[in-house]
């Protein structure tokens, strides 16, 4: 009975043993807490069985030969290799803290509003922690001062914007298109001040041929401010008020594209008409010798367009590319003497043509009783154009109709290009004609030099 008490009591003993080695241990890392369950018997035990081996500059509490008996705290604090980049000079931490801004003051430098923090390359969040252990980069980035000059006031204040357009986004300032500023937008912001001016544009109208379009520029000058709005002048093109005058009050620009144009023109020069005498053709027969041929001219034109329509247009040169050559007509000159029975006689003549025949007497516009030759108006006058009358001064004819006359007088003609006679009356003899006729020259024939060959 002795024996199984004091077996009992070993049991229970050893029970008691196992029962005060099971501890529930708190391990807080760096501000993280974890429960573990554990019969390890010193702190050093625990972090081994988490893979946890503290450095020399890691911050244990408890340290590690601790016997832990019963539910207790662990805290461990991990440090990190951390650079510090700030003011021109870098600062090398081993530090187990993981707030960005609380490493900025353990490295003894100040943290002003609008300061910037890039940890490891990005922008840090809200909240951001740095990973225990391992390297980390904070480089510290100064906000800038920016002193903004306008026409109408300064501006200065602090930005901590990457680059200046976030800087003057940031403090409601918009560069509107055609301001002028002397800083590129995309100026990064490092921290060194920044003075800046900013130059507002003007709204001016330019009216083009077909729209108008309002444009915004800092220049005074009227070919500045079209050539900053991609609508410069080029050419022969112009503006109203012109291009090297000061923008009007009224901020009304017209703008006109000229344009030139060469054309080369060709036109057909017309050949003339030769005539040589035929001895073996009779009067008044032609024979065609030889045929004429076309030439051909050339003409150079400038033509002037205004906003598309044409407003000049200039023959700058004309020149014969080629020269026509006369179409050569024999005509006859032989002289045959034949007769011819008509009511009023036989008669003998030396040429025969049709002509159209008109009449005429004193009572005519600009007629008169004495004739070109002359002689008094009568039946039997005959009247010609002046290049016939020339040849054919006092010519004996004879009409079929109206009888026997001579040419004395001289006429107008016809409007149209035929051969033409304007048969005289005496004052209340008059008679109409207006009809084709047969006109005979009688003979004696004049002589050769006071024929006229070609009758036109």
């Amino acid at each position: 009975m002795q024996k199984l008490t004091a077996g009992l009591a070993v049991f229970l003993g050893v029970l008691l043993i196992i029962g005060s080695l099971h501890k529930n241990i708190s391990l807080v890392v760096n501000g993280d807490t974890q429960m573990i369950e554990t019969y390890r018997l010193t702190v050093n035990g625990v972090l081994k069985s988490q893979g946890l081996f503290p450095g020399e500059n890691d911050r244990l509490d408890p340290g590690k030969g601790k016997i832990l008996w019963g539910d207790q705290v662990i805290y461990l604090n991990i440090a990190s290799q951390v650079t510090v980049e700030a003011d021109g000079k870098i600062i090398e931490l081993t530090s187990s803290e993981k707030n960005p801004s609380n490493l900025i003051l353990e490295a003894g430098l100040a943290l002003y509003p609008k300061d910037r923090l890039i940890v490891d390359g990005s922008p840090p969040g809200e909240g951001t922690k740095l990973t225990p252990g391992g390297s980390h980069h904070i480089q510290l980035i100064r906000a800038t001062l920016v002193q903004l000059i306008m026409e109408d006031e300064n501006l200065g204040f602090l930005s901590d914007g990457r680059t200046l357009e976030e800087a003057l986004e940031n403090e409601g300032v918009k560069v509107l298109e055609g301001d002028d500023l002397s800083l590129p937008l995309d100026t990064p912001l490092d921290g060194t001040p920044l003075k800046v001016e900013l130059v507002r544009a003007i709204p001016v109208q330019v009216h083009l041929s077909d729209r108008t379009i309002q444009i915004r520029t800092t220049a005074e000058i009227i070919g500045h401010a079209l050539a900053g709005a991609g609508l410069a002048l080029q050419g022969l093109d112009y503006s109203v008020p012109a291009e090297n005058e000061l923008i009007p009050e009224n901020k009304q620009i017209q703008l006109i594209r000229v344009r030139e144009e060469i054309i080369l023109n060709q036109d057909p020069i017309a050949f003339s008409n030769e005539y040589q005498p035929a001895d073996d053709l009779e009067l008044d027969q032609v024979q065609l010798i030889s045929g004429g041929e076309f030439g051909l001219s050339g003409q150079r034109l400038r033509i002037l367009y205004e906003n598309g329509e044409e407003v000049s247009r200039e023959l700058e040169k004309e020149w014969v590319i080629k020269e026509p050559k006369p179409r050569v007509v024999g005509y006859g000159t032989q002289i045959n003497l034949k007769t011819e029975n008509t009511p009023d006689g036989q008669i003998t003549y030396w040429r025969k043509i049709t002509a159209w025949a008109t009449s005429y007497d004193s009572t005519c516009p600009g007629c008169d009783t004495i004739t070109s030759s002359g002689t008094v108006l009568k039946k039997g006058t005959v009247a010609v154009t002046l290049d016939w009358y020339r040849y054919m001064k006092f010519a004996p004819l004879y009409i079929p109709g109206y009888g026997f006359g001579r040419v004395e007088d001289v006429g107008g003609g016809v409007p149209w290009s035929v051969n033409w006679v304007d048969l005289g009356y005496k004052k209340g003899e008059y008679v109409p004609w207006s009809q084709n006729v047969t006109v005979y020259f009688l003979a004696p024939a004049p002589p050769p030099d006071q024929i006229m060959y070609i009758l036109y």
